[in-house]
């Protein structure tokens, strides 16, 4: 009686062992079916060259490209379809770093909350959702809004509306993460070189520091375009 009870707590234990072992497993695959977020929208794909889309995206031909300032570069293109009115393609350094697509929202049926169901159904749980905030500019704006992300790209979706009219924008943006990120410290390094241009009364060693600062700046810019 005793081996027996004995060989019972031996196959319970390696149940046990067994079952702690699965688990991990388990959690793998459910990281693995994870579905990424889209980087593409009618044949525009997020990093790709001005080139490339605009030779995918033939109306961009009639918008004008010749912005000299490619960090600032953003194409808008009406949209054909009843659903959307137009779509935003943003540009940091030739790549395309975001799309902005503008719905039109008496043409999606439920709205705000139908499309949050439809993109969690094909985006997964979002990272954030719902979040309300105000505007309160010259229009009292209520803006409401869900965001995504995995390694290489955020989506968010926002909803805005107008207090006194009601009036609606429904917005969904896809973001390369690394570009935006780029596109930003470009944007802060613009900011701060346009502030120490301001003139200003200063000492000789401020002066001297900010060159140093200034020099460093550009031969790490240089350094990563090198590499």
């Amino acid at each position: 009686m005793q081996n027996k009870s004995g060989v019972l707590r031996i196959i319970f234990m390696v149940g046990l062992l067994l079952g702690s072992l699965a688990v991990p497993g388990i959690a793998a695959q459910d990281v693995a079916r994870e579905a990424a977020l889209p980087r593409a929208f009618q044949g525009a794909s997020l990093g790709m060259p001005l080139s490339d889309f605009a030779a995918v995206v033939p109306e961009a031909k009639r918008v004008s490209l010749a912005r000299r300032d490619q960090t600032q570069r953003t194409v808008v293109v009406p949209s054909k379809d009843r659903s959307l009115q137009r779509v935003e393609y943003r540009f940091s350094d030739d790549q395309l770093r975001e799309m902005v697509i503008h719905y039109n929202p008496s043409e999606v049926p439920g709205g705000y909350q139908r499309l949050l169901e439809r993109l969690r159904e094909s985006y997964g749980k979002p990272i954030a959702e719902n979040m309300q905030e105000y505007d309160s500019g010259p229009d009292v704006v209520l803006v409401k809004k869900t965001v995504w992300k995995d390694h290489a790209t955020m989506a968010s979706l926002t909803e805005s509306r107008k207090i006194f009219d009601d009036r609606r924008e429904l917005i969904l943006t896809i973001t390369d993460r690394n570009l935006q990120q780029a596109f930003e410290e470009d944007q802060e390094r613009r900011r701060r070189q346009r502030e120490l241009s301001i003139p200003v009364p200063t000492s000789d060693h401020v002066i001297q520091n900010r060159q140093a600062a200034m020099s460093r700046s550009e031969s790490m810019r240089d350094g990563h375009a090198g590499g």
